[in-house]
Order: structure tokens, then C-alpha cells, then sequence
């Protein structure tokens, strides 16, 4: 009998037993392992959770070719900023006034839907007259001293100035000297006296040529070289790039060395675009800008320089002038509009 009763409580036991151990082998087996993945999704979770770097993309548009010194400039500023901000922050930039002329671009701007643009100082007159104060001629030596003039207080002042009109001055830049291009001989500043010559709508450069006693002729840049080679002007003036890159060697004979004035130009950025940006942002935009503005003065240097050298070789009579002349021929354009520079001036010495 007990024999019985033994087998009967064994036989219950491993039936018992059979039941449970399938259920409790499949939680010893799969339910550890499976702890580690429910670990390692929660901590993806949580990181995909965390905030990720706010991804912001500036719109830059420049009237001149993407080989341009604004172009070197503006490809300085999106790699620079790109590097900086780790990829958050890039660019889309419009090159050869793909988005509008430099007017429509500086008024873009200004009203935010165009967030950087590198303008000449005599193209924003309008939003800050104290700007034309670069107009005035035989004002800089060299490059040295106006980088040396625009970083320091004129260029503070003239910077707050253009905020008061919705555009933030990322840097400063620059197309460097002016020169003259002629299809008559210039030897001289004799020989500028009833000269027709082709200058921008900008009425301090008329006053130069006129001081000079040429005939200031307004026309606009597209129809310059129609003009030249129809003879409509017997001259024009511009930086050497804007010379060479507009093949002026094939319509004038002679290259002249003038210097009459230094072309500067601000790196734009859309007051309302800056003041959206984080202040780490804001200064990522502002190193950027910086490390775009030396890239584009030696730029500017150097392409001037091989720019004068190429209309050299492609037959251009080169002419230096003496610049202590023409600035005695000139004296009276100062006078003209010192009252209306006089602070700026002071702040220059001049």
C-alpha cells in the first residue's frame, strides 16, 4: 500500500513538476535576455528625446560671379560657419544677382527675406547717407589704412548707423582702388579736361571727374562696354577686377592708375535673421564673418593685382598718375562736402 501511495505522490510530482518547469525554463531563458534590449531601447528613447541642435539655413546673394572676390568672400563665410556650428547652420547662396539687383538685394535685407549680402558702401547710401563719406577721394594710402580706419570707430559708428535701418555689419569688406580706363591718352591730369567719362549715379564721383575737368557722363554698368565700343565715352572707371573680368581691353587703350577712391563694402546680415539666432548662433555668425572678411581683402589684393597685370598683357597702355596732383585737382570736392562729413572726417584726421 505505501508502495502505491509512493508511486502515486512521484508520478503527481512530475507531472506537477513538468507543467511548471516548461513555463518557468521559458521566463529563465528569454525573460533575462530580454531585459537588456528593453534597457538599451529605453536609453535610445531617451537620447532621440534630447534636443537636438536647432538646424538653421541662411539665405546669401551677391550681384557678381561665384569667382568674384565677394564670391571667395561668401563661400569663406558658409564654409566657415558651417565648421563652427557642426553642420547646424549652412547656407544657399545665390551668385551673378540670381534673387535681384544690388538695390532689390539691399532692400531684401532690410526686410528679411534675404539674410546675407556683401553691398559697396556707394550702394547704401540710401539706408545710411554718412556711408558716401568713401566717396571722397584720394582718402586711403593703401589697404592697411582702410582696414585700419574701418575697424576702429568710423566703422563702429558708421555699423550702429545701418542697424538703425534693419541690417546687422557681419564685417567689412572691400573691392579695393578705383582706376581709370581710356581710349584716349592720359598722361597727365591735363588730360582729363573735357574727357567724356562714363561714372556710376553717384554725384561725389561726378564732382571728382568734373574737379578734374573731364564731363562726367552717368550710364549704367550692363551698357558700358556698348558705350565704350560705340564711342559714347571716351572713358570709364572701376577696380581692376571689374576691368579685366569685363574684357575693357578690347574697347580702351590705355590702363590708369588713379587710386581716386577705395572702394569699401559691408557683409550684410538681416537684422531680424540675427536677432532670431541663439547667442551661440549669433556668435558662430559673427567669427564667421570675420574669418569671410580676411579671406576677401586678401582676395581682393591679389586679384586686383593679376587683374591690372592681365589688361597689361592683353595690350593696355599702363599709366601711374601723381596722386599728390590729382589730389590737389581734387581739393575742392572735399570742400564741397565737408560740412556734410565733418564728423567722420575728424574721426579720419582728415
Amino acid at each position: 500500500m505505501k508502495k502505491l501511495i509512493a508511486a502515486a505522490l512521484a508520478a503527481s510530482m512530475a507531472l506537477s513538476l513538468a507543467a511548471c518547469g516548461g513555463s518557468s525554463s521559458a521566463t529563465s531563458t528569454t525573460a533575462a535576455p530580454a531585459a537588456a534590449p528593453a534597457a538599451e531601447t529605453t536609453a535610445a528613447e531617451t537620447k532621440a528625446e534630447a534636443p537636438a541642435a536647432e538646424k538653421v539655413e541662411l539665405t546669401v546673394a551677391y550681384a557678381d560671379a561665384e569667382d568674384s572676390v565677394f564670391g571667395k568672400g561668401c563661400a569663406a563665410f558658409a564654409e566657415k560657419l558651417e565648421e563652427l556650428s557642426g553642420g547646424s547652420m549652412t547656407c544657399s547662396i545665390f551668385p551673378n544677382g540670381t534673387l535681384g539687383s544690388i538695390p532689390e538685394v539691399a532692400a531684401m535685407i532690410q526686410q528679411g527675406t534675404c539674410d546675407v549680402s556683401p553691398i559697396v558702401t556707394s550702394s547704401l547710401v540710401d539706408f545710411c547717407p554718412d556711408l558716401g563719406v568713401f566717396d571722397l577721394p584720394f582718402m586711403f594710402a593703401d589697404y592697411d589704412a582702410a582696414r585700419d580706419v574701418i575697424s576702429g570707430e568710423v566703422g563702429t559708428t558708421l555699423a550702429d548707423k545701418l542697424e538703425a535701418s534693419s541690417m546687422h555689419v557681419g564685417s567689412w569688406m572691400t573691392m579695393g582702388f578705383r582706376e581709370v580706363t581710356s581710349s584716349k591718352p592720359i598722361e597727365s591730369v591735363a588730360d582729363f579736361k573735357g574727357l567724356k567719362i562714363r561714372t556710376q549715379s553717384n554725384e561725389v564721383h561726378q564732382a571728382i571727374f568734373n574737379g578734374l575737368g573731364a564731363a562726367a557722363t552717368v550710364i549704367n554698368f550692363s551698357e558700358l562696354y556698348t558705350a565704350m565700343e560705340q564711342k559714347t565715352v571716351d572713358a570709364q572707371e572701376n577696380p581692376y577686377v571689374n576691368i579685366a573680368n569685363n574684357a575693357y581691353y578690347e574697347v580702351q587703350s590705355y590702363l590708369v592708375e588713379t587710386n581716386h577712391v577705395f572702394q569699401l563694402a559691408a557683409l550684410l546680415i538681416s537684422e531680424s535673421k540675427y536677432n532670431s539666432l541663439s547667442d551661440e548662433q549669433k556668435a558662430w555668425v559673427d567669427e564667421a564673418a570675420a574669418y569671410a572678411a580676411d579671406v576677401e581683402w586678401q582676395a581682393t589684393i591679389d586679384d586686383n593685382e593679376t587683374a591690372k597685370q592681365t589688361c597689361i598683357d592683353k595690350g593696355m597702355t599702363f599709366v601711374e598718375l601723381d596722386h599728390d596732383e590729382l589730389l590737389a585737382a581734387t581739393a575742392g570736392v572735399y570742400d564741397q562736402y565737408r560740412d556734410t562729413y565733418s564728423d567722420l572726417l575728424g574721426m579720419m584726421g582728415l
